[in-house]
C-alpha cells in the first residue's frame, strides 16, 4: 500500500509499476464500495471513465493506455481516501489524503518580525478539528464514509499539526528569550 499526501489543487498520478500487456484491462476503483473510476481496456484500445453516482470526479480523472495510470487533477478534500487498481487479478492500493490549501504550515508562515517581539500574531492559529467533517457523506445516507483507517490517519496528521504548533510557539519564546539577554 503507497500513501500520498497533497494539498488540495493539486494533481496526482497514480502508477500501477506492473509491467502492461497489450490484452491487459485495468479497472480503477475508489473507496471502501469500490466505486469504478476508469476501466483501461488495452486490447480495444478503449477507456472508459463513467461519471459515478455523485459526479464527485467529473472532468478531473485521466487515465493514460500506455501507462496503465491514472490522474486526479485539482483535488478536492473528498478525494481523500483508498483507491485501488487491479491488472490480471493483481491488485495494488494506495491511500491519497488531501489537505486544506487554507491549512497553515507553522514554519514558514511565521511572520518574521515576530521573532525580535513578544508578541505571538505572527503565529498560525489553531483550529480544533472535528474528524466527522473531515470525512466524505455517503449517497445513501448521512453516516461518514472513512474507514478507520483514513479516520486514523487524519486524526494523527491533524495531532501532528497541533504539536509542529505548539513547538512553532516554543521556539518563538526561547528566540525572545535569547534576543533579550
Amino acid at each position: 500500500m503507497e500513501t500520498r499526501l497533497l494539498m488540495e489543487g493539486d494533481s496526482v498520478s497514480l502508477n500501477s509499476d506492473t509491467e502492461l500487456k497489450d490484452d491487459d484491462v485495468i479497472d480503477w476503483r475508489f473507496g471502501t464500495n469500490e466505486t469504478l473510476l476508469a476501466r483501461i481496456n488495452r486490447e480495444l484500445d478503449e477507456i472508459f471513465i463513467p461519471d459515478g453516482t455523485d459526479g464527485r470526479f467529473r472532468d478531473r480523472l485521466k487515465a493514460d493506455d500506455q501507462t496503465g495510470s491514472l490522474t486526479i487533477m485539482n483535488t478536492r478534500i473528498t478525494d481523500s481516501g483508498l483507491y485501488e487498481v487491479t491488472i490480471r487479478g493483481r491488485k495494488t492500493t494506495f491511500t491519497l489524503t488531501v489537505y486544506a490549501a487554507t491549512t497553515p504550515d507553522p514554519f514558514t508562515s511565521r511572520d518574521a518580525s515576530s521573532s525580535s517581539s513578544s508578541s505571538l500574531s505572527g503565529l498560525p492559529k489553531c483550529e480544533h478539528v472535528n474528524i466527522t467533517e473531515l470525512c466524505q457523506t455517503c449517497a445513501e445516507g448521512h453516516a461518514p464514509c472513512c474507514d478507520s483507517v483514513e479516520a486514523v490517519l487524519r486524526l494523527v496528521v491533524t495531532a501532528l499539526m497541533g504539536v509542529a504548533s505548539a513547538l512553532a510557539v516554543v521556539l518563538l519564546v526561547n528566540d525572545v528569550r535569547a534576543s533579550r539577554e
